[in-house]
């Protein structure tokens, strides 16, 4: 990216591409780098495949760790971030007298299911409804209490792109003696995400969006507080401290973030997600925050303020602008149509997410296909 704003080398053309909320860019060279990290340890007299693999799932939780600002042996791939929620709950079984799981309800959808389903076990799900402002902490303290077993902070709401101030919920739950759960996937890539300044207990994401890594590279992060009394009920033989040990009269949990990964992983979205991160990473998170923060800004000072579902105050949104036009949503989804942008629909509004990838020309495009208000 260049000063101005113009598109990155080697990345594909994303100008008018603003779905980035959804599925992030993949760098230009993602399947040339996916062909050789997989397929490449087949070629010539090498077969132990397994020694280039591992390597692609240091690489990721290596580049991850940069992202997050802590140690890569503290984060453990994962297909989803509902499989780390799951993991989290199944590595920690509630005390009755504290059994109750809390989440809001504008946080995403499968998240609350793997919280209805372990009601079966035992758990109480409270859902804070969509009507109390979840950007104000005390909105939470009144809800977090001795009763409350695990919380799930959403860093970034996907239709509102809400941003959270995680350190602080984080500390209120710490306070109160709850496990906190905190969903990146909206937010990692575009807004800092800080593992040690945050102090949550577990961090879980997913790097198909600005992280721009592709579907079924996911993640969790382990406080290491938190670590030695997790114990996770499905585990495989990458959750053991030696794999390769093959004894199946001894099981010892990986001394790391590991002992939560389970049977045989899948190698591909590693290596997918490890070449886009790395490549995110040369060219500067911080910099592609504050071009997301500029291009967003175009927008949001030029709009109906009515027509503004997003927070206003740049510090409370996340990367996507979301509008809502009431009577005239169709008029200015088919404006954005004619015009060759890309986004979606939601029942909150149209969400226009920007990466470092797109400029200001595509900002005023979107300002064209707007109605006279």
């Amino acid at each position: 990216m260049t000063d101005d704003g113009k598109l990155g080398k080697g990345w594909p053309d994303g100008r008018g591409y603003l779905l980035n909320h959804s599925a992030g860019l993949p760098p230009r060279n993602a399947a040339a780098a996916l062909s050789e990290g997989l397929f490449g340890p087949w070629v010539g007299s090498d077969d132990q495949v397994w020694g280039h693999w591992m390597k692609a799932f240091d690489r990721f939780r290596k580049a991850l760790g940069e992202v997050i600002h802590h140690d890569a042996a503290m984060i453990c791939p994962q297909p989803s971030v509902t499989s780390g929620l799951s993991h989290v709950l199944n590595a920690l079984p509630a005390d009755p007298a504290r059994n109750r799981l809390l989440i809001a309800e504008r946080a995403f959808p499968s998240l609350g299911f793997v919280l209805a389903i372990a009601e079966r076990r035992g758990f109480e799900l409270t859902i804070i409804p969509r009507s109390e402002n979840t950007l104000d902490p005390n909105v939470w303290d009144r809800y977090i209490d001795e009763r409350v077993h695990c919380v799930v902070f959403t860093h970034v709401h996907s239709n509102t792109s809400e941003c959270h101030d995680i350190a602080v919920l984080a500390r209120l739950a710490r306070a109160s003696g709850a496990i906190s759960v905190v969903d990146v996937a909206q937010s990692i890539g575009v807004r800092p995400v800080d593992a040690r300044r945050w102090n949550a207990d577990f961090i879980v994401g997913s790097c198909i969006k600005w992280l721009c890594g592709g579907p079924g590279a996911g993640f969790m992060w382990v406080n290491p507080e938190r670590l030695a009394v997790c114990e996770p009920t499905e585990v495989g033989w990458f959750s053991h401290s030696d794999p390769f040990e093959f004894d199946i009269h001894h099981f010892e949990y990986a001394g790391d973030a590991l002992r939560f990964w389970g049977g045989t992983p899948s190698v591909a979205p590693a290596l997918v997600a490890a070449h886009a991160i790395e490549s995110l990473l040369d060219i500067g998170l911080g910099r592609v925050e504050d071009h997301n923060r500029r291009l967003l800004q175009d927008i949001c000072s030029e709009v109906n303020p009515q027509w503004l579902v997003s927070p206003v105050a740049p510090e409370e949104r996340g990367g996507t602008v979301v509008l809502q036009l009431g009577e005239r949503q169709d008029q200015f989804a088919d404006a954005l149509r004619e015009a060759g942008l890309q986004f979606d629909v939601r029942s909150e509004g149209i969400r226009l997410s920007p990466h470092f990838y797109n400029d200001r020309e595509d900002m005023a495009r979107v300002l064209e296909c707007l109605p006279q208000s």
